[in-house]
């Protein structure tokens, strides 16, 4: 089994990253999001399952940003917001996880969760450097 990086390597994994390296990761992030965009349309507000798309796509639209360097960390995220979207990350990359180890290695469905999990937690470390600077 893989070992999982320390706060301090992941971190310290997003500043080696090159221009290409964060189109890729925002590709699978872009496409999370409109997919759950979508989905939110057919819930109906103030079921769990809304409520908890509407958390994600919040972490989501957090880690776009600061990955895209649209804001300075902090001027529009509270350190709460952050924290929230840390939970939402680690739940999605746990789904993520458990989605893939149900596919075959070399199939579309392994491919594209492999890479979701990749972009995921590039973007969960992006959340834990601006948490840090707080």
């Amino acid at each position: 089994m893989k070992k999982e990086k320390t706060v301090d390597e992941a971190i310290q994994s997003t500043d080696n990253l090159t221009a290409d390296d964060f189109q890729k990761a925002l590709r699978p992030i872009a496409s999370l999001i409109r997919k759950s965009e979508k989905a939110q349309q057919k819930l109906a507000p103030g079921t769990w399952q809304h409520s908890m798309l509407r958390n994600n796509l919040k972490a989501l639209h957090i880690a776009c940003a600061l990955m895209n360097k649209e804001t300075d960390d902090m001027d529009n995220f509270t350190r709460d917001d952050l924290q929230e979207a840390l939970r939402a990350f680690a739940s999605m990359i746990s789904k993520a996880e458990k989605s893939q180890a149900k596919f075959s290695p070399g199939t579309s469905q392994h491919t594209l969760q492999r890479n979701r999990l990749q972009s995921l937690r590039i973007a969960s470390a992006f959340i834990k450097k601006s948490l840090r600077k707080t």
